[in-house]
Order: C-alpha cells, then sequence, then structure tokens
C-alpha cells in the first residue's frame, strides 16, 4: 500500500510507511482484525491543489489529480460545491467547496458516499484514492475506511497537503460505500477535491481466479475456496463467490428429492430453489450490488421443473437507491401463465423514466411500466440466458435538475463513473436467439419513494410468487454457470453459460 501527503512548496519528498488496517462496524461482535504491512514507496511530485493557494487559491475549483490515467475505472470527483453526493449522517458539514469531518463518528453517523462500489471489485481491483486535508483541532489521524474495513489512519498536517492511498481489494469488504471518520471526539478535519479511481488488478498473489473482469462466477460444486457456499441467513457472504440467502435454504440437485440429479453439463450439481421451503413470498438468493449500472455482461442457465402460478418472478436485476430497493427492475423474467412463454420485461420506455409511485398515483412493483418481450423456452429442459447490459437513460434525457427528495442529476455522473443521460444498451439472448437488441433508455431514474438509483444492481434468481395472499405458491427451478463479466470489452462467449 503507498501512502504519501503532497505538497506544492516541497518538491520531493519520500515516506515509508507503516499502516494498521482493522476492521470497523457499527456492531462490535462484527469487528475484523485485520493487520497488513506492504513496504510501497514512491517518489513525490511539486503538485499544487484546489484547495493549497500554491495552485489558484480558489476553494472548490476542480482538483489537479497528477494520478489520473485515461485507462483507471474514475468513480468520483468530488469538489463538495454542494454536498449531494455525501451522506452527511452526523458528522459532517459541506460549505464553500469543502467537506468538515468532526471525530467520534462511524460508519454509520460519519460522512459517506454510497453506491461507488461494487463489492465484486474488490478481491480483483486495486484502488487509488486521493484527497486535499488540512486537520484544523485535534491530534488524531484521520480515518478512510470501507464500511466494515477500516483502510488507513492517517496523520494530517495543519496545512493544505494532498494525500493519495492506493491498495488492494479484499474479500472483507462487502459493502459500496467510503467513508472518513476520527476515533476521537476533539478531531476536526477539512477535506477537499476526493478523487476515487480503479487503477488496475489487484497486486495480491493470493487472489484465486478467473481473469479480473470475471468479477463472480457460480457452478454450485464446492472447491478449495469455498465458491458456491451459501451465505447464512441474514448474514454476508465471506467468500468471492458466494450467494446470500434471501428466503429460506437453498438446495442442490443432488439432494434426494431433486427431479434432476446433474447440472447444465449432465455432470455435477445445480441449485434447486422451489416451494419446499413453504415459505409464503419466495425461495432466492441473490448477490448484493454484484453487477454495475456501467457496462457488463452476464450468463446463466436455468431449468423450469414446475411452472410459477400467473406471471411471477424466475429472475430479477434490482436496482438499489438510498431510500430502500423499491425499483422498476431494469430486467425481470417472469413466467407467463396466459402464452406458456417466458416473459422479459425491461426498463426501455422513456416516458416513464422520471416516474414515482407519487407521481404516477399507483405503483405495481418491479415491472411497473416496462416493456415486455414474449420467447419461446424449454420446458422441463436447460435454457442458456446472456445479458449485455449498460444503464442510461437515452441520449434524449432532460429530466429535473432537482430529484423529488433534493439530489442533483449533476452528481450522478460521479456515482455511475459515466454520464447516465446518454444511451444505454441492452442485448439479451435466450439459447443463442437474440430477443432484445436496443439501444437507448435501459433504467428509469427512481424509485417508488423518490431516491435516485446509484447503488448498482443486485441480481437475484430464485421463484418469486408474492404474498403472502396475493398469490398462490408454485413453481421449482433449477440454476447453473452463473457468471458476471464487469467492465467493457466483454463478449457473449466470455459469459456463455454452455462453455
Amino acid at each position: 500500500m503507498k501512502f504519501y501527503p503532497q505538497n506544492s512548496l516541497v518538491s520531493l519528498c519520500l515516506i515509508c510507511s507503516i499502516l494498521f488496517f482493522t476492521s470497523c462496524s457499527k456492531d462490535s461482535d462484527l469487528l475484523l482484525d485485520t493487520v497488513l504491512l506492504d513496504p510501497e514507496t514512491a517518489a513525490l511530485e511539486n503538485t499544487g491543489s484546489a484547495s493549497n493557494p500554491g495552485s489558484d487559491g480558489q476553494i472548490g475549483s476542480a482538483p489537479t489529480n497528477p494520478s489520473f490515467r485515461p485507462d483507471s475505472d474514475f468513480k468520483i470527483n468530488s469538489t463538495f460545491d454542494t454536498a449531494g453526493d455525501w451522506d452527511l449522517r452526523d458528522f459532517g458539514t459541506v460549505a464553500n467547496g469543502v467537506l468538515t469531518v468532526v471525530g467520534g463518528g462511524n460508519s454509520e453517523t460519519s460522512p459517506r458516499i454510497d453506491g461507488l462500489l461494487n463489492p465484486q471489485y474488490y478481491p480483483t481491483r486495486r484502488f487509488r484514492v486521493t484527497f486535499d486535508a488540512r486537520q484544523t483541532a485535534g491530534s488524531g489521524d484521520l480515518v478512510y475506511a470501507h464500511h466494515y474495513t477500516r483502510l488507513a489512519s492517517i496523520p494530517i498536517t495543519s496545512s493544505w497537503d494532498t494525500y493519495t492511498l492506493d491498495y488492494n481489494g479484499n474479500e472483507g469488504d462487502y459493502d459500496n460505500y467510503v467513508f472518513f471518520k476520527s476515533d476521537f471526539g476533539s478531531d476536526v478535519f477539512e477535506i477537499d477535491n476526493f478523487t476515487l479511481e480503479i487503477i488496475g488488478d489487484t497486486t495480491d498473489p493470493n487472489v484465486p481466479g478467473r481473469p479480473a473482469q470475471i468479477t463472480f462466477y457460480s457452478d454450485f460444486e464446492d472447491s478449495t475456496y469455498g465458491y458456491d457456499q451459501y451465505g447464512p441467513l441474514n448474514q454476508q457472504p465471506v467468500e468471492i463467490n458466494q450467494w446470500e440467502i434471501d428466503f429460506a435454504t437453498p438446495r442442490t440437485t443432488d439432494h434426494p428429492d431433486s427431479a434432476i440429479n446433474a447440472g447444465r453439463d449432465g455432470t455435477g450439481t445445480a441449485a434447486w430453489l422451489g416451494v419446499y421451503n413453504n415459505s409464503s413470498t419466495r425461495n432466492e438468493i441473490f448477490r448484493d450490488v454484484a453487477v454495475s449500472l456501467g457496462e457488463s455482461w452476464v450468463g446463466f442457465s436455468f431449468y423450469v421443473q414446475d411452472t410459477l402460478n400467473t406471471d411471477r418472478i424466475w429472475m430479477q436485476y434490482r436496482t438499489l437507491a438510498p431510500l430502500g430497493s423499491g425499483t422498476v427492475n431494469p430486467i425481470t423474467i417472469r413466467q407467463s401463465a396466459e402464452s406458456g412463454k417466458l416473459k422479459f420485461q425491461t426498463s426501455t420506455d422513456p416516458n416513464y423514466v422520471d416516474q414515482t409511485k407519487a407521481s404516477l398515483g399507483y405503483w405495481n412493483g418491479a415491472g411497473t411500466n416496462t416493456e415486455t418481450t414474449l420467447a419461446d423456452y424449454n420446458y422441463r429442459g436447460w435454457n442458456d440466458v446472456v445479458i449485455h447490459f449498460k444503464g442510461g437513460f437515452g441520449a434524449g434525457y432532460n429530466g429535473p435538475e432537482v430529484g423529488p427528495n433534493g439530489e442533483t442529476l449533476s452528481m450522478l455522473p460521479e456515482l455511475f463513473g459515466y454520464d447516465p443521460a446518454t444511451d444505454g444498451i441492452l442485448e439479451i439472448w435466450l439459447n443463442g436467439v437474440k430477443i432484445v437488441d436496443h439501444v437507448g433508455t435501459t433504467l428509469y431514474r427512481y424509485n417508488n419513494r423518490g431516491g435516485q438509483i446509484r447503488m448498482g444492481i443486485t441480481p437475484k434468481i430464485g421463484p418469486y410468487w408474492g404474498g403472502p395472499t396475493s398469490f398462490a405458491v408454485g413453481g421449482n427451478g433449477y440454476y447453473d454457470n452463473y457468471s458476471i463479466w464487469s467492465g467493457p470489452n466483454g463478449t457473449y462467449e466470455d459469459v456463455d453459460p454452455n462453455r
């Protein structure tokens, strides 16, 4: 890990520091005691900063960021001209283009940014954080963290300096926000020009697996690394390729009651999700925020053993917002009881990008005002699905600058890593046949209470029949070979579940 301050008055300095990493949590029983040491060092440049009179002296102006690389994944550039992209909680304020952090906060009360990080990037990616800071009171360190994992305790000087932190992701980081805090209530810091980049593949030789772009792979077999095990009920998984249990316990095809006894390729096992759990609503597993709002490819196979009652759900792309997950899904695969086909619902109607429950006067859930594609499928046989997705409101989007909860449209390019007021991409293949080929609107902007989409996509698999009294319980299905390619330059073949 590299960590070094840069000052416009000093042409060259070199610091080799030992950074102790401990995890931090709002719950004491979730603390992860981790200590890492990285001897990396680097020469420094005389760069100045927007907060430092060594540059233009205008607080809140565009930052000078010498470490930015054209090939990096530039996640955010926050000059604190407004507070809209930070959740300030109880220990942070924004004024005159500067974030002020007061000591004594934790991951729930400190200033933080939601939705910056895809948890599946952590084990395979290397990150760089750059920011300007000075300490105006106290003598404790400034802490930078990813929710449950404390990444650095940084000594800050009383004058403006630029600080840079390079680090590998790790499996313990499974939430999607970053934050600043201090352990002591007497500490006060001012921060400007915060940037976060993904600067390449991890340098950790212990990370197993596939190309870095394959950020999730599940063939529902056991392995040395614990792949395809399920996280305990109501707890986050701790392995790279674990699913989280939503309702009930999943089974696999080696269960004595399973109607089939092998996976997609005729050997091994597949996941079985269905009515055996006696839940009144569903039998789902999911991987929280595993798909970016940016470009991605996803492939999986599924097998319908017993059809669902009415038009219920087999698979969801669930978008998230600060006010909850009550959103219209970008993609939903349903059973069409009327036609006997599969129903692919997509958020591709530009007329509904800005709608909420309040503006519509109604809300029918994940499929509200989506467009539908019906397709034949192999009943009691394996079906291969491949999805190429990039979120976008459409090139002609000219929605309101300020949302119903005061969130600004201008903050979304920082959070998405690109401008969502452009065309998205949606291609869907079923059994090798392209059934959806769309450029334009692929995302709706709000959840039903008005919070803006900003936290990535949670893929869910398994039957969701609703309830507890609205819909009859029914449906058994199997899933296999689920993979996610994160970023551009993917292909059908990269995630083809029939490889």
